[in-house]
């Protein structure tokens, strides 16, 4: 599992390809207007769910500059 705690405008690339089959990541998504999300990789490629609007501070820095 992979928990982000600052808002990248994009989910990283970089950490998406860390997840194995069955693996999650959640993290908060986006500039202004964030959100929730849980991405969960299946045998057949990555599941997206939006969970809820939030407001985390911004991912600064080269991490948020990948995507």
């Amino acid at each position: 599992a992979i928990i982000l705690t600052a808002a990248p405008p994009r989910i990283p690339k970089p950490l998406v390809d860390q997840l194995k089959v069955g693996g999650i990541l959640v993290a908060p998504e986006g500039r202004t207007l964030q959100k929730l999300v849980r991405l969960t990789r299946t045998p057949r490629g990555i599941k997206r769910e939006v969970l809820l609007g939030v407001r985390f501070v911004p991912m600064t820095g080269k991490a948020q500059a990948f995507r």
